[in-house]
């Protein structure tokens, strides 16, 4: 444990020298982004630039529409040519994962990562990594507290955005008695954690719900009920004027069922079907992520397959076969 606390300080000590040395910084994170990946990556800029540094988040597929309403999300980039000091990657698994923003963060003097998660390719000049942190966000007021720049409402806006989808509102195991803390400093530092709550849990529209009933009408189980998985058609999508973000809750709705340990979610494209991989905690999807060219986290983890039968038939397979392995027993997510 005293190890594991000193490479931890190592890492928080490095991260922060690395950014008092850097004059304009680049923010990003994995492709089709989640609360986690957008708040942790907002909440830092507000901070960089109270610290006065430049500061810019960059990432493929934007804030998308469930995000808009955090600070700084419209100020958000898909593509940039200019050159930055340092770039730092949050919540992201491996360079691969922050898809068409590769070459802007290899372009950068200094690369960084900051996760809470030790899966992944390690990449960059500096990594800190924290497993017992709840989310990235915890991580990014720790980063404020050792630059002594005080958490502005707007970032603390963000932070406890990230906190608290990556928790599942508060409802994940790896919830601790500190992240309780740093979330009570937010709301003190301005957060509304109504408003947040209300904003990523209470405001889906109507296409998305009759989406999300639509594929759940569809879901299919195995391995006596503990793998789920359903698609989600372009022709859904047309039909109730859905779009592939609204059909994110349904990969989770799946997990809610108590004898489900996996949830795959296929949401089809013109080209290829775009997979969502969950888990509770006995297997681990990255791995069968990255089998199908993919990557991500133990518990949450996507990749790209072809539309044809085939495709299908071998990621499911592949799924089944993790669950059936000696030692992968149902817990809690």
């Amino acid at each position: 444990m005293a190890g594991d606390e000193t490479e931890r300080a190592a890492g928080l000590e490095a991260a922060v020298g690395a950014i008092r040395q850097a004059e304009s910084v680049l923010i990003t994170t994995h492709i089709n982004p989640d609360g986690d990946a957008i708040g942790s990556s907002l909440g830092l800029w507000h901070i960089l630039r109270a610290a006065g540094r430049t500061a810019c988040v960059v990432n493929q597929d934007g804030a998308g529409t469930r995000y808009q309403f955090l600070p700084g999300a419209d100020g958000i980039k898909t593509g940039t040519e200019q050159a930055f000091d340092l770039g730092v990657a949050v919540d992201c698994g491996g360079i691969g994962r922050v898809g068409r923003v590769r070459d802007a963060l290899e372009r950068c003097n200094t690369v960084m990562r900051i996760d809470h998660h030790l899966a992944g390719e390690p990449f960059g000049d500096i990594e800190w990594l924290d497993p017992d942190a709840a989310a990235v966000g915890e991580m990014i007021v720790e980063i404020a507290r050792a630059l002594a720049v005080p958490v502005s409402p707007q970032a603390a806006t963000c932070l406890l955005a990230s906190i608290v989808e990556d928790t599942g509102c508060f409802q994940f195991s790896r919830v601790s008695a500190l992240s309780l803390r740093i979330c009570a400093e937010l709301v003190a530092a301005g957060a509304d954690l109504h408003s947040v709550v209300q904003q990523l849990y209470w405001r889906n529209p109507e296409g998305a719900a009759r989406l999300r009933g639509a594929c759940l009408t569809r879901m299919r189980t195995q391995c006596g009920g503990r793998l789920a998985w359903t698609a989600a058609s372009t022709t859904d999508f047309d039909q109730f004027g859905a779009t592939e973000e609204d059909a994110d809750e349904v990969v989770h709705d799946m997990l809610r069922i108590g004898t489900v340990e996996v949830a795959v979610l296929l949401r089809e494209s013109a080209k290829d079907y775009r997979v969502s991989l969950r888990s509770r905690d006995s297997v681990d999807v990255a791995s069968l992520a990255r089998e199908f060219g993919g990557g991500g986290h133990e518990r949450a983890g996507g990749c790209r397959i072809g539309k044809g039968e085939a495709d299908v038939e071998a990621l499911i397979a592949a799924a089944a076969q993790r669950l059936e392995k000696p030692g992968n027993t149902p817990g809690v997510p």
